[in-house]
Formats: structure tokens, sequence, C-alpha cells
């Protein structure tokens, strides 16, 4: 009993709260060093530790970070909070009382308050590349969000920016030649824009047509006077329809061959933000340079097969390989603040199954949602709340099947930009759900108990348990991850459960009575129950 309660003592010291889970003025332990147990667990100082991360926070949001139970800050932008690089930034991480997680920069070396390095954000976020050539006239202002290779991709809803519209020019250069007997334009027609009016077309510098558009959307079609072989195709726009703008755009240029095929056409592919043996380069400078500390790397959720952003061949050989360029892994998905989707919470405890299944002996964290007010989802108004009953369940989704970290994306764009923008009722569930975790901590990042344990609902709600085995308890973490919203009775089987053994439902001020081998219990939709069982 004395061991227990120094070690509820020491966890209580280190993430900085009383045993009962309020905040107090303790502050974290300094680190002298870090590694990764048997359990996927971090260990600070030869204690387990589960860090609670806020990200991308400036240090006038420390209080709050501090206030809702987290431990650590991940990320870092250059001259944030007022300070000229990360290595100041992390002093005040360590004077707030907190642990950070931050990108790597040789002064950080040995810091006390340094949990450890992290890569450049969601190296495995796809975007779109092309491998067509569009070559802009001199006196073209480029618009990197709208790149001249649209104007070849085969897809006429896109757009590229032409600016100025007037006098615009930009040429195709294709790999080898070949022959087109028609060309067309796709036009488009967007308010306050001026559109394109005379053109003409040159082929390898020599004009071959020169016609008048329409003033309205959609293709417009010509026929050559004769066959063209070319292997640059020039589109210059010498007149318009004006508007009070001098910019306007093109959806797209093609040019068909005999039978039908457009041959200028050359649709992009997508490729990851950084390739996984770029991210293995860097993982490996780090740990040369530093090997005293773990590397975190958070990818996005698309390693899921349910968004289908790669192919199953693409999955299979991207994420092993970034996964070894790194020490710990987390992911993000946002079912509710990222889609307004709340039927798809239970992503949350698939993906984390999926990751540490893929992670081997690596730790494992998920960024959890916070509220609503995404740039991503609409007009806020629209945007469906994120609960604490959401927040709680996706939590212990993530614990359940597997993760010994948690972060939470408190980040805001409406009704106004915020990095703290979690509303009054989610901090006060986001402080007791934190607190409760940093309380049983050793008991989350114990060892699996040897005796076989089953949670099963009387009808086909989706149910998860984690059981682990601490100071001669044994521990049930249970929640109802059923996207229906189903209530839920269920069964817990315990091998080896002595009928009328004790019960105890933590924090609920209940205990519940065991038949032989088993107990039961009703599960609220998204509901979780801690149990413990003195065996």
């Amino acid at each position: 009993m004395f061991r227990a309660i120094l070690t509820v003592a020491f966890v209580a010291a280190l993430c900085g709260v009383c045993p009962a889970g309020e905040p107090t003025s303790i502050r974290l332990a300094p680190i002298q060093k870090v590694y990764i147990n048997n359990n996927r667990a971090l260990e600070v100082n030869d204690q387990v530790f589960f860090p609670l991360m806020a990200w991308l926070q400036d240090a006038k949001n420390f209080q709050f970070v501090r206030a809702c139970g987290m431990n650590t800050v991940a990320g870092y932008w250059p001259k944030s909070s007022g300070t000229r690089d990360v290595t100041e930034y992390i002093e005040l991480v360590r004077k707030a009382g907190l642990y950070g997680v931050m990108p790597y920069h040789e002064g950080l070396k040995g810091h006390p308050a340094l949990l450890g390095y992290i890569h450049d954000d969601e190296p495995d976020l796809p975007h779109q590349v092309s491998d067509a050539e569009i070559v802009p006239d001199k006196s073209l202002k480029i618009n990197p969000r709208t790149p001249l290779w649209r104007i070849v991709d085969g897809v006429t809803h896109t757009w590229s920016v032409l600016d100025p519209l007037q006098g615009a020019s930009i040429t195709i250069r294709l790999p080898k030649p070949v022959t087109a007997e028609s060309v067309a334009v796709w036009l488009t027609i967007s308010k306050g824009l001026p559109v394109a009016k005379q053109v003409s077309f040159a082929a390898d510098g020599r004009e071959v047509l020169k016609v008048e558009l329409a003033n309205k959307s959609g293709q417009q079609k010509f026929l050559l006077p004769k066959p063209v072989t070319f292997k640059e195709l020039t589109f210059t726009v010498h007149s318009t329809y004006p508007n009070e703008h001098d910019w306007g755009s093109v959806g797209e240029i093609e040019a068909f061959d005999s039978q039908g095929k457009n041959v200028v056409l050359s649709p992009p592919r997508q490729e990851p933000r950084m390739m996984p043996d770029k991210v293995m380069e860097k993982y490996r400078s780090m740990k040369a340079s530093d090997p005293s500390r773990p590397v975190f790397m958070t990818l996005t959720g698309y390693f899921h097969p349910h968004f289908q952003k790669w192919t199953d061949q693409q999955r299979q050989s991207l994420y092993p390989h970034y996964i070894k360029a790194t020490d710990i892994v987390g992911y993000d998905i946002y079912p509710i603040y990222g889609w307004n989707k709340p039927e798809w919470i239970h992503l949350v405890y698939e993906a984390t199954g999926q990751l540490v299944e893929m992670a081997g002996k690596r730790p494992v964290y998920a960024w959890i949602e916070t509220s609503k007010g995404s740039q991503w989802t609409g007009p806020l108004e629209k945007q469906k709340d994120v609960t604490p009953a959401h927040i709680r369940a996706q939590v212990w989704m993530a614990i359940c099947n597997g993760a010994t970290a948690i972060g939470y994306f408190t980040h805001v764009w409406q009704p106004a930009y915020s990095q703290f923008g979690v509303p009054e009722e989610n901090r006060k569930a986001l402080a007791e759900i934190n607190a409760q975790i940093t309380r049983l901590a050793t008991a989350i990042l114990a060892d699996a108990p040897r005796r076989r344990v089953a949670i099963k609902a009387e009808d086909d709600t989706q149910l998860a348990l984690l059981a682990r085995q601490h100071d001669g308890a044994l521990y049930l973490f249970a929640v109802n991850y059923d996207q229906r919203m189903r209530t839920a009775r269920a069964t817990i089987s315990v091998e080896g459960l002595p009928e009328g053994s004790e019960v105890t439902v933590i924090d609920e001020s209940r205990t519940i009575k065991a038949e032989q081998g088993r107990f039961g219990d009703v599960f609220a939709p998204l509901g979780v129950h801690i149990y413990r069982i003195v065996l």
C-alpha cells in the first residue's frame, strides 16, 4: 500500500496534479532521461509518464493548457511567443511547468523540459503533383494556389489564374511530338472577372489558329485548318470581355488527334508531402545528433482505408516506411471538427488499433478534437457540436485500443481564430478526463493480465475493453464506441473471478457484485466505465 501511495504521489508531482485530480502548483520534474519500456510507454526518470499534449500553443495559452490537465506542448513555429528560436521557447515551456516535444535544434540537447523531438507535421498528407510543363509569359503573375498545370489536368471545373488576362500567354511543352486536328478552350465565368475573347494557338512558335470566343462557360472547340504536329502549343489571349478586375482564369485547354484523344492531357498524381526516404534521412540525423530523446511523428489518418486517399498498395508501401523513421507515432482524425460527421467517431478506435499493429513496439498517440469552429466544414452555424461526451469517448477509444499518449487539437478558425478555442464546458471536461488519466497512468501503462478478459454486449453494439494488472488489482477500462449511439447491456468476463467479488466502478461511487467469472453493466451511448477488482 505504501508503494502504491508513493507511485501515485510521484505521478501527481510529475504531471502537475494532486491525487484527487485538482490542479496544483507542483511542476514537472526536470528530465534526466527518457526511454520507451516494454509496454510501449514512455518513462521519464525511470517512472512511467502519460503525455497529454496540446498542439502549437503560444506561451500566453500555457495557463489554459495546464488548467485543462495537459502536461506537454508539442510543436513550435518561428518567433512564437516573441521568441528568437525554439531554445527560448522551451524555456517558457519549462517555466510554465510543462514538457515540450519540439522540432530538432542543436541548442535543445539535454534541456530539462525536452521530452522529445518531432518531425514536420503529416509527412503523408497527399498533394497533387503534375509532370506537365506549362511555361508562362514573363508578364504573368503566378498564383501558386491555382497552378498552371490545372489547365491540362482533364478536370474542367478547376482553373488556372492568368494575371493579367489581357495579353496572357502560356506554352504547353510536351515530352514528344503529337499531332492534333482540333483544339478547345474551357472558359470560366466568375463575378467581377474578365473573360478571354480573341485567342490564338501557335504550334512550335507558328500561329495555326486565331478565333473569337463566346462569353460563356464550357467547352468551345475549333477544327484546325489542317493537322499540325508539335512539341509546344502556345495559347495567347489577345483581347477580353472586360470586367472590374484585370486577372481572369481558364478552365482547360485541349488538343485532339484524329481519334478524338486529347494529346495535351496530363492528369496529376498524388504524392505525400514528404516521401518516407526523406523522413528517414531527418530521423537518422536527429538520432545521430541526440540519441537521448525519442522522436515523435504525427501522420494523417489516411492509413485507414475508410478515407480512400491511397490505394491498398500505396498504404502498404508508404506507412511501414514512415513508422521506421520515428520512435513514437501518432495520427489525427477529427470526425466532427474535420468532417462534421459524428457517425464517424468509431474511426478513432479503429485507426488507433491499426496504427498500434503497424507500430510494433513503438508508442502510439492520437490527436483528439475539442470543439467546433473548423475552417473545413462550412459556416459555423452548420457545424455540429463537439461535446464533452464526444471528447471523453474518443480519448478512451484510443487508450482502449493501445494509445499510450493523447494529444488535443484546440485551434479554431470560426467565429475568430484562436489557438485555444475550447468552450468552457469542454475545458471542464478536459480537466476531468486528464486528471483521471494522470491519476490512473500507472495502471493504464501497466502489464496486461495473464487471465482472459472480454466484454460483449447483448446485441451487436460495439464495445472496447483494455485490461491491466497493477499493484495487486485488475483494472478494466471500457468504452461504448458504437456510432449508432445505442445503449448497451454488457457482460464483462474475467477468468477466475469468484462469485460475489466486489467490482469498484472508479469515480462513480458505486460497486457491482460479480457472478462466477463475470459481471454486468450498462453503457450509455459513448459511455465510459473504469473498474477495479482486487484479486
